[in-house]
């Protein structure tokens, strides 16, 4: 059971990474004075393909992230690939694959994500119907529902990417952001979301590897990124009930790694994928 539990952390704290992929396409800012973003308008070559690495509090690389996307005449499909090497709450390798589809106006239309590594059953979908996300999980031989009301939400995050691409940002927005509380989530006690209030406090340079750059810093009580000029979150960090905190820092697409972790045989519990 504890195992489960473990694994139903991951979940779920993946899980919210799709809808803030809802708001990568078109946020939906609780600010009046930021826009909303329709397809094409951001998406630019080189926001394409992504890659991000993980860090724990001591600086140590503990997993990957990388994001495409894919255009279409009336569609926009995106893949995620987590990988997790090692974290405190789950002693094992985990890859999780996401796959998304969205409309031409950029709304979450519907996804499917799949965890390997687990031993056992491990997926999350979800569709829109009339303005509701309806999520359906499954951990092992276990399943539950829930919806959410997508227009009230504002934007949602989660601790392995609390914030999306954020291009024409302006020190002193301010708008609403919700990041996915586990715990609750599994225990069924206190609120699935958590909300926090996100400002563009300030601008400063960021040390990169690739020198450095002059970014809009944003802030929440638990939450922090520094975002370029372009909109390119170049770094967040995001403080965990346990653990520490996570760092999420942007790096060149790694094609030879990335088909590396693909390659590799997790086990998926003996269900049809």
């Amino acid at each position: 059971m504890a195992r489960v539990g473990a694994l139903g952390v991951v979940l779920f704290w993946s899980a919210s990474m799709i809808w803030i992929i809802a708001h990568d396409v078109v946020p939906r800012w609780t600010a009046r004075d930021v826009p909303r973003f329709r397809v094409g308008d951001w998406l630019t070559e080189d926001l394409l393909r992504s890659q991000a690495r993980i860090e724990d509090k001591y600086g140590h690389r503990i997993g990957t992230v990388w994001s495409e996307y894919r255009r279409g005449q009336s569609r926009l499909s995106r893949s995620d690939v987590i990988w997790l090497e090692s974290l405190a709450l789950v002693p094992m390798q985990l890859r999780i694959h996401i796959r998304s589809e969205f409309t031409a106006e950029g709304d979450l239309d519907e996804f499917n994500l799949q965890v390997f590594g687990a031993g056992r059953r491990v997926e999350l979908v979800c569709e829109n119907f009339s303005g509701h996300l309806a999520f359906r999980l499954w951990v092992g031989e276990r399943d539950q529902f829930f919806k959410v009301d997508a227009s009230s939400l504002g934007m949602v995050g989660d601790v392995f990417r609390p914030f999306p691409t954020l291009p024409e940002i302006e020190v002193g927005q301010s708008w609403r952001i919700y990041v996915v509380n586990p715990l609750a989530a599994l225990s069924g006690i206190g609120s699935k979301m958590i909300p926090m209030l996100a400002t563009v406090t300030r601008t400063e340079r960021l040390p990169t590897d690739e020198g450095s750059a002059e970014c809009f810093v944003l802030e929440t009580e638990r939450a922090r990124a520094w975002v370029d000029q372009h909109g390119i979150v170049l770094r967040q960090e995001m403080d965990l009930p346990v653990g520490g905190t996570l760092a999420i820092i942007a790096e060149p697409f790694d094609d030879r790694l990335r088909d590396r972790v693909l390659s590799q045989e997790l086990d998926s519990g003996d269900w049809n994928l």
